[in-house]
């Protein structure tokens, strides 16, 4: 073989596009191989919100070795919206693994992401790995069971349709209405075809006007998205389950703020949460000033509910690459060029943990080594509140 020096570019999407669906579907053929490069031609690439451009292979003796794939997407950090780069299907090829050759591609990648536009970049990882590209805990991933009992006996009402396809161009707007201040969900549409296995279900139902008010998605007895009023959901996971004698339905991906979430916690159920140090869920800052300027109207508003509500000043933030100043006062929040003065923040990657509001400022700051002088802690406390972070299953990548 020859040396280890890649030829990096992104990905042609014609003439690049069935040697790049081979290596990855061979990297995930745990899942089959040709069914995966089937969902990497119908719906996974092909039909997504893949980012040719900001995607990056590497090359070596004439052929794909590495892949980093970018899915683009627009994400809400409370009503306010940044660009997310979602890292997926990271693949090297069979004969050239146990080279760092991985190493080369994200260093080569991660830059790469930020001069396409965009602010952040999330990922679901292996476990101890990703922390090395600066990524760290986005938030912890929690499964909710509840028990056939807890589930209503009642007929959905209205009757609701099971359908083959999922109707994705009615369901986006249904869904960022329903989810349209809760961090870390996407704006839909993500994937423009639906990328569910074989053996998922999709049962919707409409309000008398004709319109979708809802739908629920399940995968055996695991539901995997769903929408509208949460008694309607479980009238309709509580048939399933009776019908199929599942004895719990289980929940992944549920944000802790849906009104789903609230109805099936005021019963009966278990919640099984995972913490990893590095895997699961794992975020990184790529443009820490051009995440603050998208977010300083979200910012304003935390501001504005607080007791802080009249203060004036600066807060200065500094994560590993950026030192962004916020300039405070008259009912705004503002990303200004200045000295860092008397308040501040200093951290390495968990600034990004802040951002996305992983877990109470004050943890996150002890956990992740993070320091503050004047007033900075307390700023934080208002600028910065846990968000209780989910993306949904159905667009992930």
């Amino acid at each position: 073989m020859s040396s280890d020096a890649l030829d990096f570019s992104s990905p042609h999407p014609q003439a690049d596009r069935e040697e790049l669906f081979d290596i990855i579907s061979k990297t995930f053929s745990h899942h089959g191989y040709f069914t995966f490069l089937d969902r990497c031609r119908n719906s996974y690439i092909e039909g997504s919100h893949y980012d040719w451009d900001a995607s990056v292979i590497g090359r070596m003796d004439g052929k794909i070795v590495t892949h980093c794939g970018v899915w683009g997407y627009d994400m809400r950090i409370g009503r306010s919206i940044v660009r997310v780069a979602g890292v997926g299907a990271v693949s090297t090829h069979g004969e050239y693994r146990k080279r760092r050759l991985m190493s080369q591609t994200f260093a080569h990648a991660l830059p790469h992401m930020r001069d396409a536009g965009y602010d952040m970049t999330l990922l679901f990882g292996i476990n101890d790995y990703y922390h090395r590209f600066g990524y760290v805990r986005a938030y912890p991933l929690t499964t909710y069971i509840v028990p056939v009992e807890e589930l209503p006996t009642d007929k959905p009402s209205p009757p609701c349709r099971k359908l083959k396809r999922p109707p994705l161009e009615e369901m986006a707007p249904v869904y960022n209405r329903q989810n349209a201040s809760l961090t870390a969900s996407a704006i839909r549409p993500t994937y423009r075809k639906a990328i569910f296995l074989g053996d998922q279900e999709c049962r919707i139902w409409r309000h008398a006007n004709g319109k979708l008010a809802g739908w629920v998605l399940t995968h055996k007895n695991t539901c995997v998205d769903h929408a509208g009023q949460p008694e309607q959901v479980l009238r309709i996971l509580g048939e399933l389950a009776r019908k199929h004698a599942w004895s719990e339905v289980t929940f992944k991906d549920l944000h802790h703020d849906t009104a789903l979430r609230n109805r099936i916690t005021g019963g009966t159920c278990r919640a099984e949460t995972n913490y990893a140090r590095s895997g699961g869920a794992m975020v990184r800052t790529l443009n820490l000033r051009g995440t603050l300027e998208k977010i300083s109207p979200e910012l304003a508003r935390r501001l504005a509910n607080s007791h802080l509500s009249r203060w004036r000043g600066t807060l200065a933030l500094r994560d590993a690459r950026q030192r962004v100043v916020l300039k405070i006062g008259g009912g705004k929040v503002g990303v200004i060029d200045g000295p860092a003065g008397k308040n501040t923040v200093r951290g390495g990657e968990e600034i990004a943990q802040l951002i996305l509001g992983t877990d109470e400022p004050r943890a996150v700051c002890a956990a992740g080594g993070i320091k503050t002088t004047g007033q900075g802690a307390e700023l934080l406390e208002v600028l910065f509140p846990a968000q209780h972070p989910c993306l949904a299953g159905a667009d992930k990548f």
